[in-house]
């Protein structure tokens, strides 16, 4: 029986979008060709009296694909907008600011929050001139009245200097800003919130103005190699580990033990390669390439299949307490953040000229655009993972199972490495989508 290539699926597949998701890409990855760059979307945020007229405005420009969505800023985007107070009267104002913070929160109280950005940036101190007086023999009055407005532009860092968990006392380490992270059914959150903070005198209340935004890292993978990367380019199969073998990382040779309609005794070796670097950008594939080897040809062709290979993509997140009873809820009254196994890999045979005693297959994993990149922060923490779970198959009982055959840890990223975009070479599975989280059905492999 002679074996096809699948066909090349150009591009990627869609998926639903969340709030706090965004694309594989950037504006630095889109094509530089006339209307192709969108504009950016202004956000409005007021404080209105009793007469329901706005005295107080916020208004930013960022990223998101419409203005009820949250704000949206890249890594390296700078966060511009505005402030305006429509004061009819003259009054007594301290200082306008405006606060940026970004915090991990694992519980409902105060105690349960850790901020690992503060950013201050005054717009307006008592003594400077007041931008709505049109008497300059007013200025440094410390009142503000009038329409008084501040144009700002903050940029946020790419990087934050923490204590380092690991390290000695006072040890501390630089980290990358994790991405924004609201999922119900984890515990843990990453939010940033941006607020104009309006300072009164002492025996009056300060009004804050305030929104949560999305902060999306630039995490880009390292080029593939560059058999691959012609591969790409020609529209043609990705050379395998046999004839690129700079290109893939060959995992251990893992051996499953086991016997077959309880009559004979088998052993099977897997050896599984992905394709380097491992690391991939959301909106893409994970190229897999598998072999198997096993001296009984008739136990190959009942348990190596497409359908009863399950190699999959695992997600797990790690969060420290910041609180003693935090710790407590965490270490007996409730379980872990469970680890998902999100999506299952694709496979397609390939004729690797080896005889009957071996069976290979190529497959993918596909990544979907709403997937939270990989997050490294103290108290928080995004692993992902490929896996190989046991066989499942009717007629071969494994000897002591072990809960994985093989695993490797993998980087998600947020962007498409340089060079030419990664392809698609197998249909996309079906996916549905439960709670907050993107889940992609056991498929049965495609030929």
């Amino acid at each position: 029986m002679s074996l096809s290539f699948p066909p090349i699926y150009g591009g990627t597949f869609s998926v639903s979008a969340s709030v706090t998701s965004l694309p594989a890409y950037t504006a630095r990855d889109r094509p530089s060709t006339a209307g192709a760059v969108r504009e950016l979307t202004e956000h409005v945020f007021e404080i209105k009296d009793k007469k329901k007229k706005a005295w107080a405005t916020l208004k930013l420009k960022s990223s998101a694909r419409a203005s009820t969505s949250l704000p949206t800023f890249l890594e390296g985007d700078k966060i511009t907008g505005s402030v305006t107070l429509d004061l009819g009267s003259s009054e007594k104002i301290l200082g306008v600011s405006v606060l940026i913070r970004g915090q991990i929160v694992t519980g409902p109280s105060h105690r349960d929050r850790r901020s690992f950005l503060d950013l201050s940036t005054p717009l307006w101190l008592k003594g400077m001139p007041n931008p709505g007086d049109t008497n300059p023999g007013a200025a440094g009055s410390g009142k503000l009245f009038g329409d008084c407005h501040w144009p700002f532009s903050i940029s946020l860092p790419k990087e934050v200097i923490l204590p380092d968990p690991a390290g000695k006392h006072g040890a501390v380490r630089t980290y990358t800003m994790p991405q924004t992270f609201l999922e119900r059914s984890t515990r843990a959150s990453v939010f940033y919130e941006l607020s104009v903070h309006i300072a009164r005198s002492t025996f009056r209340v300060d009004n804050n103005l305030q929104t949560m935004f999305v902060y999306v890292p630039a995490i880009r993978p390292d080029s593939p190699s560059r058999s691959r990367q012609l591969a790409y380019r020609q529209n043609g199969p990705i050379p395998g580990p046999d004839l690129d073998p700079e290109g893939w990382h060959t995992l251990r040779t893992a051996s499953v033990t086991g016997t077959v309609f309880n009559a004979r005794r088998v052993k099977i070796q897997c050896v599984l390669s992905l394709a380097k670097p491992l690391s991939y950008t959301r909106g893409s594939v994970i190229p897999l390439s598998l072999t198997y080897l096993c001296n009984d040809s008739q136990a190959l062709k009942l348990v190596c299949t497409p359908a009863t290979t399950n190699v999959c993509l695992q997600r797990q997140i790690y969060v420290q307490p910041p609180t003693a009873a935090d710790a407590r809820y965490m270490s007996g009254d409730a379980p872990p953040d469970p680890v998902l196994e999100i999506y299952r890999a694709v496979w397609w045979p390939v004729d690797d000229g080896l005889g009957s005693g071996s069976s290979r297959f190529d497959g993918e994993i596909h990544l979907s655009k709403s997937l939270k990149p990989s997050s490294n922060i103290p108290n928080f923490s995004i692993d992902y993972a490929v896996v190989m779970l046991p066989f499942k198959v009717t007629g071969f009982t494994a000897q002591s199972p072990p809960p994985l055959i093989l695993k490797q840890n993998v980087q998600i990223a947020t962007m498409f490495p340089k060079g030419p975009k990664p392809r698609v070479y197998s249909p996309p599975s079906y996916q549905y989508e439960i709670g907050d989280n993107m889940f992609i059905p056991p498929a049965r492999g495609y030929i």
